[in-house]
């Protein structure tokens, strides 16, 4: 160690024999690694040797040591050399073996520094930890708490990439598998990532992303977790604002609204109701004429949604739109007359049936002549596939939408389509049931 740097022919020993002889002496590690640190930075002679050197630590080194190491490999995977950098990252995996908190903890810290490093960060532990993270890190609670604890840290400011690389992490850890309170412990992470307490702004950068932590909360709702304060945040904060969204993000939270509205149940259905029946009659349109417009998954995905939560609270709707269903709740007030909301909510239904129904006819048409179609070549077989697929979706929405709109505007009484009667959602077209 004390000769390592004296000259040519020690520094050429050096690369040798201090990574292969490091398991032997742990309490070294550091001042190893320091060493080796140095002659890689002294030039192209050394370079590669030192890199080589680098898997070697990763593999025996203690965790200070290995989270110090990470730090210096993240950078070189930076490198425009090829070689080098499948090197880097056999150091990492040999890392990420011998030690998965320190690893994992320190790729995670480096999602806070200059963009470049964080991609790399990210794109490592998605291609080499997420595969495995159920069987690297659920042997140690001290190691799912840390990588928890550190991935807490990062979810108010992440992208759409590292939310989702965090969410898989997330997932795989078997402290959070524990029914109903793992859920409900996963779900506060994405509360507080969000955070209800402040107001959505619609004009924001992080529109899209609040957007899809909303939607990830579904998978904790299929494992109990309640709905309720995510809901009510939509209902309060992001509905009244859906005219300020672009028209990507509009369709994106309602099918977030469609696919969280079967978790539903009691007071939050009323205030839910209250907010989305009024965007509702808004795209049912009026009357089909030539120039009316019509947003066919939008339709879908508040009618599925008024289904789901209005056959919760079947004594709130005469108020709401008409429809009168006798619980015997106060809530009910069957004796006054809302027989003008229900003419209205009927026509615009007989409306949307219609031009659905239309659509569909024009879409048979189109999809009998794409399958008369002979590509001559794999691009061409490519355009047809994605061509088929578009008409095909198209197809599923404008059918689920004719669907709804006709159990819903049945007399005297309408046909909740939800729980075991509901349909899939067009999008979603290979999950089944009330999960949406």
């Amino acid at each position: 160690l004390a000769k390592a740097k004296v000259g040519p022919k020690t520094k050429t020993l050096a690369l040798q024999l201090l990574p292969k002889y490091l398991g032997h002496y742990p309490g070294q590690a550091d001042t190893v690694l320091d060493i080796l640190i140095d002659l890689f930075e002294e030039g192209d002679t050394y370079r590669m040797k030192a890199i080589e050197s680098f898997k070697h630590i990763g593999s025996s080194a203690p965790a200070t040591v290995v989270s110090k190491l990470v730090g210096v490999l993240a950078q070189l995977l930076l490198s425009e050399n090829e070689k080098e950098v499948a090197v880097v990252n056999e150091a990492l995996c040999a890392a990420l073996e011998k030690d998965v908190q320190a690893t994992t903890t320190a790729m995670l810290e480096l999602m806070t520094a200059e963009a470049s490093v964080r991609d790399k960060a990210v794109a490592f532990l998605s291609r080499e930890l997420c595969p495995r993270a159920d069987k690297l890190l659920n042997n140690s609670d001290e190691a799912q708490n840390a990588v928890a604890t550190q991935i807490k840290k990062l979810m108010g400011t992440a992208n759409a990439g590292e939310y989702s690389m965090c969410m898989k992490i997330l997932f795989s850890l078997q402290i959070f598998k524990s029914g109903e309170t793992g859920a409900n412990e996963l779900l506060n992470i994405v509360m507080n990532a969000i955070d209800l307490t402040a107001d959505f702004d619609a004009a924001g950068d992080s529109v899209d992303r609040v957007l899809m932590m909303l939607g990830s909360a579904r998978l904790m709702f299929k494992h109990g977790a309640s709905p309720n304060k995510i809901m009510s945040f939509i209902s309060k904060k992001v509905l009244p604002k859906y005219d300020e969204l672009n028209a990507t993000q509009q369709t994106n939270l309602l099918k977030v609204v469609a696919e969280i509205s079967p978790f539903l149940r009691g007071h939050p259905c009323r205030e839910f109701l209250t907010a989305v029946y009024p965007l509702m009659l808004t795209l049912l349109p009026e009357e089909a004429t030539a120039e009316t417009k019509i947003s066919y998954t939008a339709i879908e995905c508040v009618l599925y949604a008024f289904h789901q939560t209005a056959s919760r609270v079947p004594g709130f709707l005469h108020s709401l739109c008409g429809i009168k269903i006798n619980t015997g709740q106060p809530e009910n007030k069957i004796d006054e007359d809302h027989t003008a909301k229900l003419a209205d909510l009927h026509k615009r239904l007989e409306v949307a049936k219609k031009l659905s129904n239309e659509f569909v006819e024009k879409l048979q048409q189109v999809q009998k002549k794409l399958n008369e179609t002979k590509p001559d070549t794999e691009e061409a077989k490519k355009d047809l596939s994605t061509k088929k697929d578009a008409c095909n979706a198209s197809l599923r929405t404008c059918r689920h939408v004719s669907t709804l709109a006709e159990a819903l505007k049945r007399t005297p009484t309408p046909t909740f389509l939800a729980d075991g009667s509901a349909r899939t959602l067009s999008w979603r077209d290979n999950i089944k049931g009330g999960g949406g």
